[in-house]
């Protein structure tokens, strides 16, 4: 059985299920982190009544978001497919939401691990530059207050980021791939400004416009923290503090310390993890992710 999920990940210590450890400030609690695996996982257990194993296409890190992450499971029992769907909705919390649910087995009757099926992924990245923080958004925004980014030379520096390159010097340093070689199919920087609806008496004691830059990133499969560091690396272009060009020069000879600081995990996005429309697919070979 396959789900697709979407989640606020503030609250939450990533995707991936973790063990019990300390947390932060030092309290030595030995509960489990919070994680949106665990929070599923708990959720079906409920529902079916007892333990269920989930497997999902991407470990996002903690404090990313989701509209479109996918999670497959064995399922023990029959239940039908807008049975796991209403179930669901009434045990998850109210910042992990199931849009779908849907059978996907493979010809031999093996599992379904969305990990090696998918076929890409897209993430979205937002920032806010201008004076003020919105409550309501800043949940999913990186803000960046008073700085002007330059847009265009920001998306002419992510094109040299299209095709197949080592990203060595794009990920964490924990990041444990066997590759670093990734081909990405499209990266876009898009900006617009926006004036937020505030009340206009009395009026605000700043009135600036604020500028919304939003970086969308296609690629087939992703390091840790990859996306992060891109973005980082492009709004240091925006600022003028490296030319366009130079992102070439980082992929020709990558060295993590070269590249851009990595961007805050607020404003990212895993908006669609991609899934063949016919299935089986046509290809029997999966694709590690």
């Amino acid at each position: 059985m396959l789900v697709r999920l979407a989640y606020d990940g503030t609250d939450f210590h990533g995707f991936a299920r973790q063990a019990s450890g300390a947390h932060a400030g030092g309290t030595g609690d030995s509960r489990p982190l919070r994680t949106v695996q665990g929070e599923l996982e708990a959720a079906l257990a409920g529902l079916y009544r007892q333990p269920v194993r989930t497997r999902g296409a991407s470990r996002t890190d903690a404090g990313v978001h989701a509209l479109g992450q996918i999670a497959g499971y064995e399922a023990p029992l029959e239940i039908p497919e807008r049975g796991v769907l209403l179930g669901l909705q009434g045990k998850l919390p109210r910042d992990l939401a199931v849009l779908a649910v849907w059978q996907a087995t493979l010809a031999d009757g093996g599992e379904v691990d969305p990990r090696f099926w998918n076929l890409g992924k897209c993430y979205r990245y937002r920032i806010r530059t201008g004076a003020r923080r919105l409550p309501q958004t800043a949940r999913g925004e990186w803000h960046l207050p008073r700085r002007r980014l330059d847009v265009a030379a920001m998306h002419a520096a992510a094109q040299h980021f299209v095709g197949e390159h080592d990203f060595a010097g794009f990920r964490a340093a924990g990041c444990q791939a066997r590759t670093t070689v990734r081909r990405m199919q499209a990266v876009t920087v898009r900006g617009e400004a926006t004036r937020d609806e505030l009340p206009a008496d009395p009026p605000c004691l700043v009135d600036d416009p604020a500028a919304i830059v939003e970086v969308e990133v296609r690629g087939e499969a992703f390091l840790q923290n990859m996306v992060r560091i891109m973005v980082g690396t492009l709004v240091e272009v925006g600022l003028g503090r490296r030319p366009p060009e130079q992102v070439a020069e980082l992929l020709a000879r990558p060295e993590r310390q070269r590249s851009g600081a990595t961007a805050p995990p607020e404003g990212l996005t895993l908006v669609e993890v991609l899934w063949p429309t016919t299935w089986p697919p046509l290809s029997s070979r999966s694709h590690a992710r």
